[in-house]
C-alpha cells in the first residue's frame, strides 16, 4: 500500500511542477499587486476597508443590502486562515452541517435540511453548489480543495427565483479570481506534521492591454494519514491533490465581457476507516472472531486504532469548462450566458468489513457524472424604480454508478448465517464452522445504475422602489421547473467459483448492500412552481430590515438499488420517492452601528419542509438495507446572529452564534435503531439527523504595524457544536457530544506585504471528537464511528509581487 501512495505522490509532485513551470512562463511581469481583483466579494483584515460585495442576486451588491440571510468568507480569510475545502468551510458558517467520509459521500446542510449520509445518488441535494455560476449535479464534485478564491457566498433558505438549480435549504457560490489586467501573482509553500507538503501558485495579467487578461493558478497538496492501521503499521485518512485553473477574460468593448474557466483537479484518498468504539452485543462478532482465534479491535476518538488487511481508498478527477458573455448596451441593462461542461469521476476500494478478516475483501463504487448546462438571463439597472431579473436555465446530466462487491474465505466469521435453509449443516460442519467457506470465496456481484436528469426552469425576480428615496422595496420572484428523470440498474453475478446455487446467490445478494442481483427501469417526470414574496426597509444608511416568504422544491427521485418493500422495510417506501418542498417564512436586520465599526446581522426563521427525502437502514440477515424514503414533514426554526467589529485600529473581530430547533414534525414511521426490535419507531418531535441545535464560531485577529514597511499580526479562532446524533434512526450509541475547537495563527508581513511568514495551529488542545458515528450495527454487534484530526501544526510562507 505504501508503495500505491508514493507512486501516486510522485505523479503528482511532476504534474504540479510542469504546472508551475508553464505559471512562471506566462507573459506576466511581476508588479505590485492589486488588493483587491475588480468584482470579487473581499474586505482588508486589518479593518481598512469593510464592505463586502456578493453577488448573490447576480449582480454586484453590499452585502448588508441584500435580503437574504448570506455570509460571506471573503478571499482575505480564506486565505490567512487557509481555507480550502468544505471541511474547513463548515466552522466559519452558522447552522451549517458537512457529512464527508469519503469523497463520493459529501452532503451539505443548512438548519438541518439536507444532510443525507449515504446512497444519494438518485436525488438531488437539498444545497445547492454553484462555482463561478455553474450549478454542479453532485455534491461529491466539489469536495476536491479549492485554490485562488475571490470569496464563499452561503445563502440559507430556499433559493431559486434567481438561479439556476432550485433548492430547498440553500445555495453555496464558490467564486474564483478574475483575471486581472494589472500584473499579480502570488506563491506559497507550507509544510507540517503528518508531513504535511502544500504548494499554491498564481499569476494574472495582460496579454492585450485593457482588452485580454489571462490567469493561471494551480495547488498541490499532500498529508499523510492520522489513523494507525494495526495490521500493516501503516496509516489512514491520507489526502493528496492536484489541481490547475486557466482563465482568460476578454473585453472587446465596454460593455462587453468574455471570461473562459478550464479547470482539471484529482485527489487522492487512502481513505479514513470507522473505528469499533465498543461491542454493545459480543455474541455477535465479537464471539465468532473469538471461536475462530481472532482479536476485535475496539479503540477510541483519540488512539484511532484500525486493523484492516485490506485497501481502502479512493480518487476523484474533474474536469471543467465553462464561459460567461456578459453585454450590457446602455440603458438596456445586462444580458448573461452561462455555458457549463462537467466531468466528475470517483472510484472507491473498501474492505467493507473493517476487520483483519478476509470477509468482504472488495467493495466500492466508481461514479462518473457527466453534465452540460445553459442558463440565460436579463437583469436590467439596480438603480431604477423598478428592478428585474429574467432568465431560463437548463441541465443535462448523465451518472454512472458502478458497483462491486467480492466475499473472502472468512466471510462465515463476520457474518452469521443469511439463511438456514439455503446453507444447512454439511458433512457434520454448520456454516459458522467453515463449512461453506470455499464456495463463498470469490464470490462475487457487479452492478450498473445509470440516472439520466433533464432540467428546464424559467425564473424571474421584480424588485419594486415604490419611493424616490429607494428606502422601501418589495420583492416578487417566480420559478417553473420541469424535469424528467430515468432509471436503469442491472446486477448480475460477477463471479461463482464455489459453484453456489440460485438460493444461496440470493442469500448473499442481499449482504451485497451497494451491489445487489436485480433489474430496473424506471422514469418520471416532476414539474414546480416556487417563488417569493418579499418587503425590505432601509431605516437609515446603516439599518436595514427585510422579510420574506419563499417555496423551495426539489424533485422526486429513486432509490439506487432494486427495491423489494417486503415486510422488514416500513409502509409506503418504493422505488421512487417523492419530491420535496419547503415553505420558508424569516426575517432580519442588517445594520452598522459607531461608524462602521461595529456589525450585526440578526435573522429568525421558519422552515417546514413536507416530503423530505431522508436516508434509511434497516437490519436483514446479515446485513442491513439502506434505502431513501419521504418523512412526512421536518420543521426548522431558529435564530442566527452574526458579528462583526473593528473597535481598534488592528483589531478585528468577527463571530456568529446560531440556535436550530429542526425537528421531524411528522415521522412515525421511521425505522428503529438496532437496540429496539419493533420494525417502526415514532420520531416525531426528535431533533433530526445532523443538525447540532446550536453553532458558533469567533475569530479575533491583531495586526501591529511595527515599521513603515512591516506588521506582524495573531490570530485565535474558536468555533463550537453542541450535541448532535448522526444516523436517521437518532440511535443513542450515534449521539456526538458537544466540542469546541480552536486554532491559533501568528506571522509577520514584510516589504509592504509581499512577503509574509506564518505559523499555525489547529486543534490547538488536541481534542479528541467524533465528526460521524455509524451507531450500532445489530449484525454485528458492534459500535462505529469517525473521529476528527488531531492537533496540526506548521509554517507557510506566502510571497505576492
Amino acid at each position: 500500500m505504501t508503495g500505491i501512495f508514493d507512486l501516486r505522490r510522485r505523479g503528482m509532485a511532476r504534474a504540479w511542477l510542469t504546472t508551475t513551470a508553464l505559471l512562471i512562463a506566462a507573459p506576466v511581469h511581476a508588479q505590485t499587486a492589486d488588493p483587491v481583483d475588480p468584482g470579487t466579494a473581499s474586505a482588508q483584515i486589518d479593518g481598512e476597508d469593510h464592505e463586502i460585495t456578493v453577488v448573490a442576486r447576480k449582480t454586484s451588491e453590499n452585502a448588508q443590502r441584500v435580503p437574504i440571510p448570506i455570509t460571506v468568507i471573503p478571499s482575505a480569510t480564506l486565505v490567512r486562515q487557509n481555507l480550502t475545502n468544505f471541511t474547513n468551510f463548515q466552522t466559519k458558517l452558522p447552522a451549517f452541517s458537512v457529512y464527508l467520509t469519503n469523497p463520493k459521500q459529501l452532503n451539505l446542510g443548512i438548519r438541518g435540511i439536507g444532510n443525507n449520509g449515504f446512497n444519494t445518488d438518485g436525488i438531488d441535494g437539498s444545497v445547492g453548489v454553484f462555482v463561478d455560476g455553474v450549478y454542479t449535479g453532485r455534491q461529491g464534485m466539489v469536495s476536491n480543495d479549492f485554490n485562488d478564491l475571490a470569496d464563499v457566498e452561503v445563502l440559507r433558505g430556499p433559493q431559486g427565483t434567481l438561479f439556476g438549480k432550485n433548492t430547498t435549504a440553500g445555495a453555496v457560490l464558490i467564486n474564483t479570481l478574475k483575471p486581472s489586467f494589472t500584473p499579480t501573482g502570488t506563491a506559497e509553500a507550507s509544510t507540517g506534521n503528518f508531513g504535511l507538503t502544500e504548494v499554491k501558485s498564481s499569476v494574472s495579467g495582460p496579454l492585450i492591454a485593457d482588452r485580454l487578461a489571462v490567469r493561471l493558478s494551480s495547488f498541490y497538496s499532500d498529508r499523510g494519514g492520522t489513523y494507525k492501521n494495526l495490521y500493516n503499521n501503516q496509516y489512514q485518512n491520507a489526502r493528496q491533490g492536484i489541481g490547475v485553473r486557466g482563465q482568460l477574460l476578454a473585453t472587446p468593448t465596454d460593455d462587453l465581457s468574455i471570461r473562459l474557466i478550464g479547470t482539471h483537479a484529482r485527489q487522492y484518498f487512502p481513505t479514513i476507516s470507522p473505528v469499533i468504539l465498543s461491542v454493545y452485543n459480543p455474541a455477535a462478532l465479537q464471539a465468532r472472531m473469538t471461536a475462530a482465534g481472532y482479536r476485535l479491535l475496539t479503540s477510541n476518538a483519540r488512539d484511532r486504532y484500525v486493523n484492516i488487511d485490506g485497501r481502502l481508498d479512493a480518487r476523484t478527477q474533474l474536469d471543467s469548462a465553462s464561459g460567461q458573455i456578459d453585454w450590457s448596451p446602455a440603458d438596456y441593462g445586462t444580458f448573461t450566458a452561462i455555458t457549463g461542461w462537467q466531468r466528475w469521476s470517483c472510484f472507491t476500494n473498501n474492505d467493507n468489513d473493517y476487520t483483519q478478516l478476509d470477509a468482504i475483501s472488495d467493495y466500492g463504487s466508481c461514479n462518473v457524472e457527466r453534465q452540460v448546462s445553459q442558463e440565460l438571463r436579463w437583469a436590467s439597472a439596480r438603480d431604477r424604480p423598478i428592478a428585474a431579473t429574467v432568465g431560463g436555465f437548463l441541465s443535462r446530466q448523465r451518472l454512472q454508478v458502478d458497483s462491486r462487491v467480492r466475499f473472502g474465505r472468512q466471510y462465515y466469521i463476520w457474518a452469521a448465517n443469511p439463511s438456514a435453509s439455503a446453507f444447512p449443516s454439511t458433512g457434520g460442519r454448520s456454516w459458522a464452522q467453515g463449512a461453506y467457506a470455499a464456495r463463498v470465496a470469490g464470490f462475487g456481484i457487479r452492478s450498473q445504475a445509470v440516472f439520466h436528469t433533464d432540467t428546464d426552469a424559467l425564473f424571474g425576480n421584480l424588485t419594486w422602489h415604490p419611493d424616490a428615496d429607494r428606502r422601501i422595496a418589495f420583492d416578487l420572484g417566480l420559478r417553473q421547473t420541469w424535469e424528467r428523470r430515468d432509471q436503469r440498474y442491472d446486477g448480475t453475478v460477477a463471479s461463482n467459483v464455489g459453484a453456489l446455487n440460485t438460493a444461496q446467490i440470493n442469500a448473499l445478494s442481499a449482504a451485497g448492500a451497494n451491489a445487489q442481483l436485480g433489474h430496473v427501469d424506471a422514469a418520471l417526470k416532476d414539474s414546480a412552481l416556487s417563488g417569493e414574496l418579499g418587503v425590505n426597509y432601509r431605516v437609515t444608511p446603516d439599518i436595514f430590515l427585510y422579510a420574506k416568504y419563499a417555496r423551495g422544491n426539489k424533485s422526486a427521485g429513486f432509490n439506487l438499488l432494486p427495491f423489494d418493500a417486503g415486510a422488514a422495510l416500513p409502509p409506503g417506501t418504493g422505488q421512487t420517492v417523492k419530491g420535496e418542498t419547503a415553505d420558508n417564512i424569516e426575517a432580519g436586520i442588517k445594520s452598522t452601528v459607531l461608524d462602521h465599526r461595529i456589525l450585526f446581522n440578526l435573522t429568525a426563521f421558519h422552515t417546514v419542509v413536507r416530503n423530505y427525502q431522508a436516508n434509511q437502514s434497516v437490519g436483514v440477515g446479515n446485513t442491513a438495507i439502506k434505502f431513501l424514503a419521504n418523512v412526512g414533514s421536518l420543521t426548522s426554526r431558529g435564530i442566527e446572529l452574526e458579528n462583526e467589529t473593528w473597535l481598534l485600529p488592528g483589531l478585528h473581530s468577527k463571530g456568529f452564534i446560531a440556535y436550530n430547533r429542526a425537528t421531524y414534525s411528522s415521522f412515525a414511521n421511521s425505522v428503529c435503531p438496532g437496540q429496539i426490535s419493533a420494525l417502526t419507531c415514532n420520531l416525531t418531535g426528535r431533533q433530526v439527523a445532523w443538525a447540532p441545535v446550536w453553532t458558533s464560531d469567533l475569530t479575533v485577529d491583531y495586526t501591529q504595524r511595527l515599521d513603515a514597511t512591516t506588521k506582524a499580526y495573531g490570530l485565535v479562532d474558536v468555533n463550537w457544536r453542541s450535541t448532535q446524533n448522526t444516523t436517521i434512526t437518532l440511535d443513542p450509541s450515534a449521539q456526538i457530544p458537544a466540542y469546541a475547537l480552536a486554532s491559533a495563527r501568528a506571522g509577520l508581513l514584510l516589504d509592504h506585504e509581499r512577503l509574509e511568514f506564518q505559523l499555525w495551529v489547529e486543534n490547538v488542545f488536541d481534542k479528541a471528537y467524533y465528526i460521524n458515528l455509524l451507531g450500532y450495527t445489530k449484525s454485528t454487534g458492534i459500535v462505529q464511528g469517525y473521529t476528527g484530526n488531531p492537533r496540526t501544526y506548521g509554517g507557510t510562507v506566502r510571497v505576492r509581487f
